[in-house]
């Protein structure tokens, strides 16, 4: 089986951990498999592809829709003969896509959250929509379920959790030192990207349900001068225990060093890797029910569930988290597991070829 890849890298900014770039590593590494793939020049991803003896093609991968993107993926098809194209962004998707018309590989994209590709909006055709996709790869089966409730033909979609690695945590949990927090502060983290959608409004409001008094917020990722989060902040019952750390590459250390973990997210949501790297350190979750939440965490066996948009609800179940530290102990334990039984690298890329062979056959 001979798979192109196409990905626009991330910047270094960012963790070079993702679990769809290690599954096309572990995919290579299979016998009779052979993985090349295209992406950016300065992707953070280049020294890794590099170390797993993974051929890579350079191309910009600027812009959604680029002709010339379009003419290498093309040229680079012919060339390889290629079975199956691997498209792992919109941008990726939507130029690929217009490479591969009239050609015999499988089409393949991923998709890594619930909403915003409608099948009324022209601009869905240009991603997981486009009619030249044979196959979606979801993230979660809340993603499958969107996914297929879009598309015309509802077979086209197929869940493949993204598999994390225990190797890839091991490093020591983060000093909060310079918090300066007292001896008695249970430590709750939110790492994401503090978007609206992300819902730290609605962990603000939460904590006037507290019924713990010693809470501190560890906010990783924002600004921590953004207008918008300070003003969410400011509405906290206690904002002087809220802690905007901002951008961080030790995130994952963050939340190790935490007790638990929080996302309280509104819409829009996969796997979300922030509760998936907590799990890695033994870290008990409270999430909301939205995307593939309820699928990462057991409730009442690995964190909490709670409705999306119910701050009284989340505030509850921080309590009961925050002042019941066994029970905290016991969960993260749980989670640690069940990131193990389900959610690993090894059977990420098992299903992912396992897919990749029922579309060939």
């Amino acid at each position: 089986m001979k798979i192109l890849a196409v990905c626009r890298g991330e910047t270094p900014a960012f963790n070079v951990y993702r679990p769809e770039v290690a599954q096309l590593a572990g995919l290579h590494t299979m016998d009779g498999v052979e993985v090349t793939v295209i992406t950016n020049p300065d992707s953070v991803c280049m020294p890794f592809f590099a170390a797993q003896g993974i051929p890579v093609v350079p191309d910009p991968m600027n812009k959604k829709f680029a002709p010339g993107t379009v003419r290498c993926i093309r040229a680079e098809l012919r060339r390889g003969n290629y079975d199956v194209m691997y498209l792992i962004n919109n941008t990726a998707i939507c130029n690929g896509a217009f490479a591969a018309v009239g050609l015999p590989v499988k089409v393949v994209a991923y998709r890594g959250q619930t909403d915003n590709t409608p099948r009324w909006s022209p601009t869905s055709y240009l991603s997981v929509l486009h009619p030249r996709i044979d196959m979606v790869v979801c993230v979660a089966k809340a993603v499958e379920k969107y996914v297929r409730a879009q598309q015309w033909s509802d077979d086209k979609a197929v869940t493949v959790y993204k598999g994390h690695s225990l190797d890839w945590y091991q490093n020591e949990p983060a000093d909060l030192s310079f918090l300066n927090l007292p001896p008695d502060a249970i430590t709750l983290s939110l790492v994401a990207d503090l978007r609206p959608r992300k819902g730290l409004d609605v962990l603000m409001a939460a904590t006037h349900f507290f019924t713990v008094p010693n809470i501190h917020i560890l906010l990783v990722g924002g600004r921590p001068d953004d207008p918008r989060v300070m003003e969410h902040i400011a509405k906290a019952a206690s904002p002087a225990q809220v802690h905007p750390l901002g951008y961080r590459t030790d995130a994952p250390e963050i939340s190790a060093a935490s007790d638990f973990i929080v996302l309280p997210p509104t819409r829009r949501e996969g796997l979300a890797r922030a509760v998936l790297e907590g799990m890695a350190y033994g870290r008990a979750a409270v999430v909301t029910d939205t995307g593939g939440n309820a699928e990462l965490v057991a409730d009442g066996e690995t964190g909490l569930v709670v409705p999306v948009r119910d701050p009284q609800a989340l505030g509850n179940a921080i309590s009961v988290l925050a002042g019941d530290k066994a029970l905290r102990e016991r969960m993260g334990a749980a989670a640690r597991q069940r990131l193990t039984e389900h959610f690993s690298l090894q059977q990420g890329v098992q299903d992912l070829h396992r897919v990749f062979s029922q579309l060939l056959t």
